[in-house]
């Protein structure tokens, strides 16, 4: 059991605050009241008027206040996270976050497009061990190697092209990460078998990414090569807030157009014995790579196995909703009808 968005509880803190203010009202309101004149023909000229209906009123109102915040939380339950034997492989995914990722030869972006295809992809092989770099004119590992599927969807999910202010597509640098990686914190000396799976336009890249290519196969290590982009290519779009004010310029002042390059990338899948794809594939190249890494070696471990999450937003948000409603339609004065009735011993 979890709340989402936990920030959303820190609203709650306004219901006490509301309770002191208005109890200060009621005890201004008193002696308000009792300087005006004699109680006896106050409470006559005011018979209607009911301070325990004021409070019902408020009462309906701070219990709809903590149904929404609750609601807008949203309490998640069912959530199971159990340790299972199972078998798995050993899988770094690099992630391009240069600039030319902004492109637009895809909808909305390669970016974008990289991003939705990584999720899919993480989704499928939860059963493995994942890690993720991100990587532009330099590369670090943004998460290490974990059975946490939903860690990875997480550190995904922060990625954007801010990620690292250094610009460029430093491919061999994200390799070389990677093969570190796996030395640090992957299993030695087993059979386990390792990919790498590289997520890029490879609009440009590092002299260096055939060499580290070439090591990561002396290492048993297969490289999958996912292109986002087309050869075609596209401008990288300048944007303040939603709206495109320009695309970027070389020095010389001409529009920059980034292109896919798949040329490199298939090189690249070759020297490791992988192979290229381009995510235009959409879920059949998902399925593909899945098919890819399930046929690595792996071996016997302890995983964790994670049950689906159910929201229950919806109930917390129409109690509050059925509240806010009942408070509403409900008067603070006392029906006519119920003048000569005094079911509650009110004070009038």
């Amino acid at each position: 059991m979890e709340f989402e968005n936990k920030i959303m509880l820190y609203g709650l803190a306004v219901i006490p605050l509301l309770l002191l203010v208005f109890y200060a009202y009621v005890a201004w309101r008193k002696k308000a009241l009792a300087k005006m004149g004699d109680q006896h023909l106050l409470e006559q000229l005011m018979n209607r008027t009911s301070m325990k209906r004021k409070w019902i009123k408020f009462s309906l109102l701070l219990a709809a206040c903590a149904f929404i915040i609750l609601g807008l939380a949203n309490l998640r339950l069912g959530s199971k996270k159990q340790k299972v034997k199972g078998e798995s492989a050993e899988v770094m995914i690099c992630f391009d976050v240069s600039n030319s990722m902004l492109a637009e030869d895809v909808k909305p972006n390669r970016l974008a497009q990289a991003k939705l295809s990584t999720a899919q992809l993480i989704e499928k092989l939860a059963s493995n061990k994942i890690g993720l770099i991100v990587f532009a004119g330099e590369s670090y590992v943004q998460m290490p190697l974990t059975s946490d599927s939903r860690a990875a969807l997480m550190y995904l999910n922060n990625i954007n092209t801010g990620t690292i202010a250094n610009q460029g597509t430093a491919i061999g640098s994200a390799l070389e990460t990677a093969i570190m990686a796996f030395d640090n914190g992957g299993e030695k000396d087993s059979k386990k078998g390792k990919a790498i799976i590289i997520i890029t336009d490879g609009e440009s890249h590092d002299d260096n990414a055939e060499a580290m290519a070439k090591e990561a196969a002396d290492n048993d290590i297969k490289i999958i090569t996912l292109g986002v982009g087309t050869p075609t290519g596209a401008p990288i779009p300048v944007r303040k807030g939603n709206t495109v004010n320009g695309f970027k310029k070389d020095r010389e002042g001409n529009v920059i157009l980034t292109k896919l390059n798949e040329k490199m990338l298939q090189q690249l899948a070759t020297e490791a014995d992988g192979v290229y794809m381009n995510l235009n594939g959409g879920k059949k190249v998902v399925q593909d790579v899945y098919e890819q890494i399930d046929a690595l070696d792996k071996t016997a471990d302890d995983t964790y196995q994670f049950t689906e999450y159910a929201n229950h937003f919806q109930l917390f948000l129409g109690i509050g909703l059925f509240l806010l409603t009942l408070e509403f339609f409900m008067s603070d004065k006392k029906p006519k009808w119920l003048e000569k009735v005094n079911l509650f011993d009110e004070k009038k």
